[in-house]
């Protein structure tokens, strides 16, 4: 009897648990519904569902990788998440700052995205004879290149898709959008792996392609280029084209060929202004003409008629040819000495550098001052005379590629305290701290490939307030 008693209690026990779990399991259940019936765990899922797809948009497109640099020889690898099968255009231009000529244009340039997002292209032309070479990727719609797919899911105009490498373009008066991307390479420099970027973009202005245009710029520059960072409430692809002018007396720029850059979607715009030397008087234009190359043609003449005349601003003027235009002068700060005749003057923050070339001052492979270096020298000295007390300057001798490496450095060595000396005998210039330095063939301003560029690393610098 006590053995029945026993198992009638487990069994008991155990229904009354059961029963318990249910109904706490029924508890929670409730706890946990929205106020629509469904419960936070399926609102849960639903959500990270959501939030996986917008991760892998397959519209929003995303690109990295880089370009391989070996002794001229680019392999562009990349990396993104383009449809397996899109067709990238690979591209390689010489004077990137300007016109942007393509160095083959018969050679097979497409390459194909694999099942991963990733692509590889070898550019096929030896390249380190070049200076800078801007490697472009672009992934184009409208035309034949594209699968069927690949157009469903990124518009027969591109329309679907977003992201930072999208930009707009025009074909036969209709508006597209694309995929770009850019590197800057020296295919002659030292350097090996150049990453693809993405680019930033801003906050589109509010008054974003308003007729009553400004323009807003940024100005720095180094010992080659200026630099303009740009800001407006211009339309994507107007073009702004800039040049620097020794003074208002100059008849041409110092470039011969203008840079020029097109304006991107939030108004922003980047120009890079190569330039020989910076003069007291020097100053850079930046205008956009009616006739300029832009990239949305027909949407300008929409919006600001074809000779720009709907245009109003404080930049924009009377253009000669008819109509209006933008034109930006911006004046650089002036260095604090001034160069001699035959040199060049560049600088990079408080550091400026004199570049005096070897012919004016040297015989072929010597380092004794020849007569006519006086000349160049005194007027130096009367520019360093003005500087202030402990002023720092360094004196560097460098050379071309010619014959041997050491034969070289000891050379420049020389030609640097030849130059140092004669400064120091003047009597004129014991209040500056001055060293000197031989480089060699070591850290040429061109390439070492013709007489011209030879010519250009031949040189004694004069660095005044070195970094």
């Amino acid at each position: 009897m006590k053995r029945i008693t026993t198992w009638l209690s487990l069994i008991l026990l155990a229904i009354f648990l059961l029963v318990g779990c249910e109904s706490n399991g029924e508890t929670q259940s409730k706890e946990e519904e929205n106020s629509d019936g469904t419960s936070l765990v399926d609102a849960e899922q639903k959500a990270g569902s959501e939030n996986q797809e917008d991760e892998t948009n397959p519209t929003d497109i995303q690109l990295s990788g880089e370009v391989v640099n070996e002794n001229g020889k680019l392999t562009v690898n990349g990396k993104s998440n383009l449809m397996e099968g899109t067709i990238v255009e690979i591209d390689w231009l010489d004077r990137p700052f300007s016109v942007r000529n393509p160095i083959c244009l018969l050679c097979d340039k497409g390459t194909e995205v694999d099942e991963n997002g990733d692509f590889t292209f070898e550019i096929p032309t030896d390249l380190k004879d070049n200076g800078y070479v801007l490697v472009t990727m672009e992934v184009v719609l409208g035309g034949l290149a594209q699968t069927d797919e690949v157009k469903a899911v990124y518009g027969e105009h591109g329309e679907n898709l977003e992201g930072p490498f999208v930009y707009k373009h025009e074909i036969i008066d209709e508006e597209y959008q694309k995929i770009f991307a850019s590197t800057l390479v020296m295919p002659g420099g030292e350097e090996t792996v150049y990453p693809i970027e993405t680019p930033k973009r801003e906050e589109v202005p509010d008054d974003y392609g308003s007729t009553d245009v400004w323009v807003e710029t940024e100005l720095t520059n180094d010992h080659h280029y200026f630099y303009v960072k740009g800001k407006s409430n211009l339309i994507e692809g107007t073009e702004m084209v800039a040049s620097y002018f020794s003074s208002e007396e100059a008849a041409v720029a110092q470039n011969w060929i203008s840079s020029n850059a097109n304006v991107v979607s939030d108004g922003s715009f980047s120009l890079q202004v190569p330039y020989d030397t910076i003069t007291e008087t020097g100053y850079l234009v930046i205008t956009s003409k009616p006739k300029s190359s832009h990239i949305l043609q027909t949407k300008m003449n929409e919006t600001y008629g074809e000779s720009f005349e709907r245009m109003s601003g404080e930049q924009v003027v009377p253009n000669e040819e008819g109509g209006n235009m933008i034109e930006i002068i911006l004046h650089p700060e002036p260095p604090i000495v001034n160069a001699p005749e035959e040199t060049t003057l560049t600088t990079d923050g408080e550091e400026t550098k004199i570049q005096l070339p070897d012919d004016i001052l040297f015989d072929h492979d010597q380092s004794d001052l020849k007569a006519d270096a006086q000349k160049t020298l005194n007027e130096l000295i009367q520019n360093l005379a003005t500087l202030k007390a402990d002023t720092v300057i360094q004196i560097n001798g460098h050379t071309d590629d010619t014959g041997d490496d050491q034969y070289n450095l000891t050379l420049s060595e020389k030609r640097a305290e030849a130059v140092e000396m004669y400064l120091q005998e003047s009597g004129k210039v014991g209040h500056i701290k001055m060293s000197t330095a031989g480089y060699g063939e070591t850290m040429p301003l061109a390439l070492n490939n013709s007489e011209e560029g030879k010519a250009k690393n031949r040189r004694v610098e004069i660095v005044i307030n070195p970094k």
